[in-house]
């Protein structure tokens, strides 16, 4: 069974994984917008995460916390981003660090 299912998984994930590409190809393409309010609170909450985590919070995680709410609010129809997009996009940034942090730790790879 867990050979089939390998194996099924091989056929089919490149396939679904090309289509995902794809779709965040176009979203890409989308006009997309950040209102001056939602501008301001994303500076603010930058600045306090800087403030309670100094070492680890830097531009490219803004960067990327900003690219996952853009794909967040496009492909849920949206062109401009809300606030409540935002916060899942920090939620999800942060389960993604979280997870990162103890797959380091299982693997004996940080002291």
């Amino acid at each position: 069974m867990e050979e089939y299912m390998n194996s099924l998984l091989t056929a089919v994930l490149p396939s679904v994984l090309n289509k995902f590409r794809i779709y965040l190809s176009l979203l890409r393409l989308l006009d997309y917008s950040i209102s001056d309010e939602v501008t301001k609170a994303v500076e603010e909450d930058f600045v306090e995460m800087r403030k309670n985590d100094p070492e680890s919070i830097t531009a490219d995680d803004l960067h990327r916390t900003l690219l996952v709410a853009r794909f967040l609010s496009l492909s849920a129809g949206q062109t401009t981003l809300s606030r409540e997009r935002w916060l899942r996009a920090k939620q999800l940034e942060a389960l993604r660090k979280a997870r990162l942090q103890q797959q380091k730790c299982v693997n004996g790879n940080e002291l």
